[in-house]
């Protein structure tokens, strides 16, 4: 269930992290389809807070850094991300294409942690971004490692609109792809939720939760360079999952 005072404050961010400029509370009112009265109550609390404020009585305002600086004191000290960055990077150096932590929420996979490919052509999205559980790497990936009846459960909540031609449309299919990951060791997603777009995921656990780690990137390059690709990820989650054992007793 959505919080709808909640999720309009963040829609009031993120709208700032679209345009990038001052807006009024009229026009962010008519923008966001909100009534002026709820949205000027919204803005007057931020700025009363600290995170917005005016530029001119009555005018345009914009966000202060107090959010950036409240999110980077949380990030610093992320429990989970902290300890895996250095291996997110040291993967991303060494396979030159965009690496991508994830995590199970709810039917999807909310991305964690992104460390952009340096290639001019690469893959590229937000972190807390939430994608397609049938449609990721990692989604398939953390199935293929979750128990039969919670895989089964879960499985049956998912739905299945088309996202590209070569999109999983039912639950044989994605099935069937979990398990061909299964053999192989590794997880495919081939243009599934983007067209001529690659990624390889493999799953593992932390804090007994399931958490996957993919290398995403133009098809073209991952079908010259696949075989060093998976030994990279393989020999990363292995480092990763070392490392974070000791988390379990902490």
């Amino acid at each position: 269930m959505t919080v709808r005072t909640a999720g309009r404050t963040l829609d009031i961010f993120e709208s700032f992290a679209r345009r990038q400029k001052p807006i009024t509370v009229s026009d962010l009112a008519r923008e966001l389809s909100l009534p002026t009265s709820t949205c000027f109550s919204l803005v007057r609390t931020l700025v009363d807070r600290g995170y917005l404020y005016y530029m001119q009585p009555r005018g345009a305002f914009y966000p202060t850094r107090r959010l950036a600086l409240v999110a980077e004191a949380i990030a610093g000290h992320d429990p989970i991300v902290q300890y895996i960055l250095p291996f997110l990077k040291s993967l991303r150096d060494r396979a030159g294409e965009t690496v991508i932590l994830g995590k199970l929420q709810g039917t999807g996979v909310v991305y964690l942690e992104l460390i952009e490919s340096l290639h001019p052509v690469r893959y590229s999205m937000n972190v807390g971004s939430v994608r397609e559980l049938r449609a990721s790497s990692i989604g398939k990936a953390i199935l293929a490692a979750m128990e039969d009846e919670p895989r089964r459960r879960l499985m049956s909540r998912l739905k299945y609109p088309r996202l590209t031609k070569r999109t999983v449309r039912n639950p044989t299919q994605l099935a069937r792809s979990v398990e061909e990951g299964r053999q192989r060791g590794y997880w495919l997603n081939v243009g599934e939720s983007a067209p001529d777009v690659m990624g390889i995921a493999q799953s593992m656990r932390i804090l007994g939760d399931h958490y996957g780690i993919a290398l995403v990137g133009p098809s073209f390059r991952f079908d010259k360079n696949m075989k060093s690709f998976v030994e990279a990820l393989t020999t990363t989650v292995r480092r990763i999952t070392d490392v974070c054992s000791h988390l379990e007793h902490d």
